[in-house]
């Protein structure tokens, strides 16, 4: 019997080969974008699934109140993790981690910046490293000790044994290799390193700071022991801070490293969004796309009922049980959807280079037994939904109405086509919305008044004794015509990392925790970046007094109960030790991502802490201005491998998430519209064909051409406005939702939805209009003759 069924439904496919090459084609487009957004999906959800232990693997996170929000960190104090591990028995291992680093690495003539991590050695036990030299055991016996990834030992050892090797490290100590490990999957939250260092060689170089309670700087993980309870945990060690800081306003709480990707992101307190946003917009876009062209598949099959209306009927006569017919339409169904499947698998192998490319993945078709079981998943849920109503549809027909020629095409089928039409142009338009708001938002956040002039900066980390000479290498550099302005840093101007309540003023309420974020300058900082002053002087090295003064940003000076203005002069105290005045107010400019709202703000004349030069250069003299720099470089740190950044691409790469999401939104909504009109086109043919002899008579009768084309076209153009009417609130909505991740972003307009609406109309228009116009220009005679 099913060997019948298939056999039934190949000879449909060879009869009907216009339709079926639609139908196939279409289900093959469905399915092979829905199975790339499947794979991205899946790779979003096994984040970090390669370590075996991450069930019980938790980042240790604060709470910290103040007096206008509360903020959550996963930075947190360097005496931390060692405490936890030795005080509280539910703690199995406990690791501290810092942010990645570049380092230099010599060996021999090979000298590069390589990026990697400080851990202490319970991190090789905690998360799942595989050893292809050496053991987790043995890997920290020493504080130089280094654990490089199988990547990194290749570039400079080869295929030669690694460990024993050594490197020059910074261009001043020397490191021992003692173990390497297998790359990390591409999908871990810790991945990217090229080697670990051991946390005792990090503490002993930066002990001041690094030991203090009330400091934070880096990750804690812990692990623990089998059976434990973990928020009762958390709830223990909640106020840990208080007696070690005597600070009340800061909770400590375990957060599950399974969380981690997906749920990372906090507002006021509370987990609120994350990735896991993306990872539903695309399971939905996956389901979207999986039922446009499902919805073809019900179009055409039951627009083709009427002709295999005999063949029905006639099984029905000679025995057939409705059961049977409906049997052999769903195996149809499911023969177009694995033929259609059967091509997806060739498109997904042909499109896989380039989805990774745009959506920044690594992913491979590998056929294993997850990937084989998702293939088959999608194929046969697209086969049954795609059949399962044609299937009921053409199994009802009463043979004695088929046999007598009363059988036509019912309302209630016309109407269901017109449902799943209006259906697939809902869901097109949606993304088409989605799609043109993505990228107005793009737009606007890089093309924004970030309160700063990004064009023609430039800018390098000092290294070796570069910061001690930088009055000498501004004035070099000054000297150069392509330069116009030199300044220094304790940081890149994007990535402020310093952050403290430790700034009072009089007036101010003891009670009150107002976070600044702060970080050193030197004079011609502002010149440089382009700020502007909206009170008060920068600084003046010739004036000593300004090593205790600072500059506040507009935003800290209405934090401090000031109009900009006013607060020029206001004496101030940093820390309770340095007591100086505010000598200047900037206008608050954008100094992290469009995400974040301006936060309060404070910049000290501190030099020693200056660790990057910036410069601007002039318009189209990029290159003479590099390489005045990479000039400087070699002649005060020639050890190290020249390396700068433009701002403006820095500001870019803010984006990149949301640049990707635009690209994929753009794809996909391009082939949610390609694969509706295809099903259109099919329907449109159908229709018209059902039509041949009214056309005819109407032109017989003296219709022009464009009022039949009219009369073709008005109906399908109607439920295109319908599905408009219908997709756009909701379109409306998602993006309202999405753009509330932004602190700066668009309104949207009433002329997106027209926008959308418009070019679903035109598209459609054009695809029905093609048979309309053939219609028209039919011999009337020839059409008379139909049938």
């Amino acid at each position: 019997m099913l060997k019948n069924y298939f056999l039934v439904a190949l000879r449909t496919i060879k009869r009907n080969k216009i339709y079926s090459t639609i139908n196939i084609f279409g289900l093959s487009l469905g399915i092979a974008s829905s199975i790339l957004i499947l794979m991205w999906v899946n790779d979003e959800l096994t984040y970090n699934s390669s370590h075996e232990n991450l069930n019980s693997i938790f980042r240790v996170m604060e709470n910290q109140h103040y007096s206008d929000r509360i903020g959550t960190t996963s930075s947190t104090p360097g005496p931390l993790s060692p405490y936890l591990k030795a005080t509280y028995p539910e703690v199995k291992y406990a690791s501290r981690l810092t942010w990645p680093t570049e380092n230099l690495f010599n060996i021999e003539e090979a000298s590069y910046y390589e990026s990697g991590r400080y851990v202490d050695a319970d991190f090789l036990e905690m998360f799942t490293f595989k050893f292809i030299e050496g053991s987790a055991a043995t890997a920290f016996r020493d504080k130089n000790s280094v654990v490089l990834t199988e990547t990194m030992a290749k570039k400079y050892f080869g295929n030669e044994p690694a460990t024993g090797q050594t490197f020059r490290f910074n261009n001043k100590d020397n490191l021992q290799v003692t173990g390497v490990v297998e790359d990390w999957p591409k999908n871990s939250d810790f991945g990217g390193f090229a080697y670990l260092l051991n946390f005792d060689k990090f503490m002993d170089e930066n002990k001041q700071w690094l030991d203090q309670w009330g400091n934070n700087n880096v990750s804690t993980f812990v692990q623990l022991q089998s059976g434990q309870d973990w928020e009762a945990y958390s709830a223990k060690i909640n106020r840990l801070l208080d007696e070690k800081n005597e600070n009340n306003s800061i909770e400590l709480f375990l957060y599950p490293a399974t969380k981690m990707h997906l749920y990372g992101s906090f507002e006021n307190g509370v987990q609120d969004g994350g990735r896991i946003r993306y990872v539903k917009i695309f399971a939905i876009i996956a389901v979207f796309l999986l039922l446009i062209a499902c919805i073809n598949f019900m179009n055409l099959s039951t627009a083709l009922a009427v002709k295999r209306s005999k063949e029905v009927a006639l099984r029905k006569v000679v025995g057939a049980f409705r059961k049977h017919l409906i049997y052999q339409f769903l195996t149809e169904s499911v023969v177009f959807s694995i033929l259609g499947g059967m091509l997806a698998m060739a498109l997904v192998l042909l499109l896989m280079p380039v989805f990774n490319e745009i959506s920044d993945k690594s992913l491979v078709l590998d056929f294993s037994m997850q990937t084989v079981l998702l293939f088959v998943g999608t194929i046969l849920f697209t086969g049954f939904v795609g059949g399962s109503y044609p299937a009921f549809y053409i199994a009802r027909f009463e043979p004695a109405k088929v046999l007598k020629g009363q059988l036509k095409s019912g309302k209630a089928a016309v109407r269901f086509r017109k449902v799943l039409v209006t259906t697939q142009f809902v869901l097109s338009i949606i993304m088409i919305f989605c799609t043109v708001v993505v990228y107005q938002q793009l737009w606007y956040v890089q093309n924004q008044d970030t309160g700063f002039n990004k064009e023609g900066i430039i800018y390098m980390e000092m290294q070796e004794n570069m910061a001690e000479k930088y009055d000498l290498i501004q004035d070099q550099l000054l000297q150069d015509p392509s330069i116009l302005s030199v300044s220094e840093s304790s940081f890149s101007p994007l990535s402020i990392g310093n952050s403290t309540w430790g700034l009072d003023w009089p007036g101010k309420d003891p009670q009150e925790r107002i976070l600044f974020s702060n970080f050193a300058i030197d004079g011609s900082y502002i010149e440089t970046m382009g700020l502007t002053l909206v009170g008060g002087r920068t600084f003046d090295k010739t004036m000593a007094t300004d090593t205790a003064n600072i500059i506040i940003n507009e935003s800290a000076a209405r934090k401090m109960g000031f109009e900009p203005l006013e607060a020029v002069d206001q004496p101030i105290t940093v820390w309770g030790e340095r007591k100086g005045h505010i000598i200047g107010v900037v206008k608050d400019y954008n100094y992290s991502s469009s995400h974040s709202v301006i936060r309060p703000m404070f910049m000290m004349f501190e030099k020693d802490w200056c660790s990057y030069i910036i410069v601007r250069a002039k318009p189209q003299q990029y290159t003479a201005a590099i390489d005045a720099l990479n000039s400087i470089y070699t002649t005060y740190a020639p050890a190290y491998p020249f390396e700068y950044r433009f701002l403006d691409v820095d500001w870019a790469e803010f984006y990149e998430n949301e640049e990707r999401t635009g690209q994929l939104f753009q794809g996909f909504a391009w082939l949610s519209i390609f694969i509706s009109c295809l099903g259109l086109f099919g329907l449109a043919a159908f229709a018209i064909q059902q039509r041949t002899k009214e056309i005819g008579v109407r032109k017989v009768l003296g219709a022009s051409t464009s009022s039949i084309i009219t009369l073709t076209v008005k109906d399908f153009a109607l439920l295109v406005i319908i599905a408009a009417v219908i997709g756009s609130p909701l379109a409306w909505y998602l993006m309202d939702q999405w753009l509330t991740d932004f602190a700066f972003h668009v309104d949207i307009s009433v002329l997106v939805p027209l926008a959308a609406m418009l070019l679903a109309l035109v598209i459609a228009i054009v695809t029905v209009g093609f048979h309309s116009i053939r219609a028209a220009r039919t011999n009337p005679v020839d059409a008379l003759r139909y049938e």
